[in-house]
């Protein structure tokens, strides 16, 4: 256990209660009840009696575990070479006083620790954390481009809200994510400046440049002004521009041939850009245990000091990063364009930062944003109250892009900058032990990676049928030396 859980016992006046609703059936099929049922009385015994758990199976009486929205869930199983589904339950339900938390569907323990402390401070503080998502681009909706995030959110104990552009962002907003900004305006940044001069705590994914997959990857400059000159006056420049890396991604392009033929082909795409540990900041809590982030089509960042204000690097790319600064190049029939600038650019990027103090508003000088037939702004607060941000510059990194490149920890990514943006700095280090990129790519280096390929089939096709051939020789040696002595020995005796 982490010293925040076995500390917890210090933020619990009365006594709290965990259920663990598990069908015995499961039990005895499944190793990982077992694991959870032992976590928890490990929870229990640190807590000073504080904190209790039981095991209920609801199989024969589920009205119990059904009223705390504990739900059967199906599960396949195999006996004696027949395959059927069963029904069966493994939720926990953590109690305090009149409150209760759900997590209805448990099997491991893998971020159960993270889980657990969050619903415990969920119910004994009465209080479930916000996070409003705001859409910055026209082309993209909740419902069908960011459900991965929502549902990580809210596995993650919050409450998602989506917050409308050009309106004041409620107060009862923990964390507001800003996804995307190709369609904000001077007017749609004004509220989520003032959200953040209230005091409001913020996490942008944006861009510097709109890469329109609907249009062959068409790639142009988003428009002047808009969030990104907010988080200029941030301390934060996002460049209008495109940052790629030896450090990628394959992904799939379907491609038509000459007769007409379909194919899919997987390429190496250097603008969906794996970030490297070696490269994330040790020191700052979002990023203290790495776990991998794939940013998609991300921008440079560069920074500037600002009185009052605190700018952490997050994150870098790789020295063999280089830019697309005029001429952008990001469609699968443009490969021979992507290196145009690479010998004038390579270099390491700045692609992430986290922000703290009291940050100076955007529009302090008076200079207010207007829009036909909407209402007119209200004076600004010149300066925010103590609050923190966390800018990523790739607009498109927290889609449902992240499935098809398999970067789920994306959304875990997002998830930690979130509880340390909410103050809640010591759930981040219990969340991202169990979040980690296992994915076969550690190595980056295309030169490297060939070599090692080749090496590879060296060793299988000719190393090591050699090495067999040679130790069946020596065998048959020893064998007819062994057979030519035994006959002299046979020999000399006659």
């Amino acid at each position: 256990l982490s010293g925040t859980t076995t500390g917890l016992y210090a933020e619990i006046p009365e006594r709290v209660r965990i259920t663990y609703y598990i069908s015995t059936f499961l039990r005895d099929k499944h190793p990982g009840p077992a694991a959870i049922e032992d976590f928890l009385r490990e929870i229990a015994s640190a807590s000073r009696g504080r904190i209790t758990t039981r095991s209920v199976d609801p199989t024969k009486n589920p009205a119990e575990a059904e009223s705390y929205g504990v739900a059967p869930q199906q599960m396949q199983i195999v006996e004696q070479s027949e395959q059927r589904v069963a029904l069966v339950y493994t939720g926990i339900v953590v109690e305090y006083l009149d409150r209760y938390k759900t997590l209805p569907a448990i099997i491991s323990t893998e971020t159960l620790e993270y889980e657990i402390v969050k619903a415990i401070r969920a119910v004994v503080n009465d209080r479930i954390p916000v996070a409003g998502l705001l859409i910055g681009d026209d082309d993209k909706t909740l419902e069908n481009d960011y459900r991965t995030l929502a549902g990580a959110l809210s596995l993650a104990g919050y409450r998602t809200r989506q917050t409308a552009r050009g309106q004041a962002v409620d107060d009862d907003v923990s964390v507001l994510f800003v996804i995307g900004n190709a369609a904000m305006d001077r007017y749609d940044a004004y509220f989520v400046d003032q959200y953040l001069m209230r005091g409001g705590r913020a996490f942008f994914a944006v861009k510097g440049v709109e890469v329109n997959p609907d249009y062959g990857l068409a790639a142009t400059p988003v428009a002047a002004g808009g969030m990104l000159s907010v988080l200029s006056a941030y301390g934060i420049d996002v460049r209008r521009e495109l940052v790629l890396d030896q450090s990628n991604l394959s992904i799939p392009f379907q491609t038509q041939g000459p007769t007409g033929g379909v194919a899919i082909n997987y390429i190496r795409y250097p603008h969906w850009i794996a970030l490297d540990a070696r490269f994330a900041n040790p020191d700052n809590p979002v990023t203290a245990r790495f776990g991998g982030l794939d940013l998609f089509w991300p921008s440079p960042m560069t920074t500037r000091s600002i009185d009052g204000v605190s700018i952490d690097e997050l994150i870098k790319t790789t020295p063999r990063a280089w830019k697309q600064t005029k001429d952008f190049a990001a469609g699968p029939d443009d490969v021979r364009l992507y290196d145009l600038e690479r010998a004038q650019t390579e270099g390491q990027y700045l692609v992430a930062v986290a922000v703290a103090g009291t940050l100076p508003s955007a529009f302090a000088n008076g200079d207010l944003p207007a829009r036909e037939g909407a209402p007119l702004v209200p004076a600004p607060r010149a300066r925010s109250e103590d609050t923190r941000i966390v800018v990523v510059s790739s607009g498109d990194f927290l889609t449902d892009l992240m499935k098809m490149s398999d970067s789920g920890f994306n959304a875990s990514f997002a998830v930690s900058a979130a509880d340390w943006l909410g103050s809640d700095g010591d759930l981040v280090a219990i969340r991202s032990r169990a979040t980690q990129d296992l994915r076969l790519n550690r190595i980056k280096d295309e030169g490297i990676r060939a070599f090692l390929k080749s090496a590879t089939y060296a060793v299988n096709l000719f190393l090591v049928p050699l090495v067999v051939i040679a130790a069946g020789v020596l065998r048959s040696r020893k064998r007819s030396r062994r057979e030519k002595e035994a006959r002299s020995l046979a020999g000399g005796e006659a």
